[in-house]
């Protein structure tokens, strides 16, 4: 009797709870949308030279309709890779070249990105889906941020693209995407 007497409060909690996180997930777009630059508000020219050409090159026909996988089929076509690793796979022992995660919590992610760190030079490029879908995934991405060996992050709100370029200064870019 008693459990029947608490389920409907708890529903109501989860839903308050729920829509307290989505309300947050839109403040932090809103957030990012006005810090944020375009390519004109960069004094990188690897990063203006990126957001032009790639990020904000005009869609072609044959390109997927979802920007952010439009995005991983442009970068992969920019940097050639070698090894390509989506988060998930069997980890190859050979160094990766361009890392995409998957949707995981930021404490699974955080873990698998340890393990593949070693593996990371300064030609690689991660691509970090859904920066700001929970806590724990915008504490993994200031994390990722502060890292010493990283020197370019670009935070597009729905993707974090990060680089290890050796001569770069450090910087970390918001682009409106």
């Amino acid at each position: 009797m008693h459990d029947r007497l608490l389920k409907p409060q708890l529903i109501a909690v989860s839903r308050i709870f729920g829509a307290m996180s989505a309300l947050r997930f839109y403040l932090d777009y809103v957030h990012h949308f006005l810090a944020s630059h375009s390519r004109h508000g960069t004094h990188s020219p690897f990063v203006y030279r990126l957001v032009d050409e790639v990020i904000y090159a005009r869609q072609k026909n044959e390109e997927p309709r979802n920007k952010v996988a439009r995005l991983i089929e442009r970068l992969i076509e920019r940097f050639n890779p070698h090894t390509i690793y989506r988060m998930g796979n069997p980890l190859p022992s050979q160094p990766l070249d361009f890392v995409i995660t998957r949707d995981a919590d930021g404490d699974t992610l955080a873990t698998q990105l340890r393990q593949l760190w070693p593996q990371l030079h300064p030609d690689s490029l991660v691509v970090v889906n859904d920066i700001y879908r929970t806590r724990k995934m915008k504490r993994l991405w200031r994390t990722v941020q502060e890292r010493p060996d990283v020197t370019v992050t670009i935070d597009l709100f729905h993707v974090g693209l990060v680089f290890f370029r050796t001569g770069q200064a450090k910087e970390d870019f918001r682009i409106r995407f």
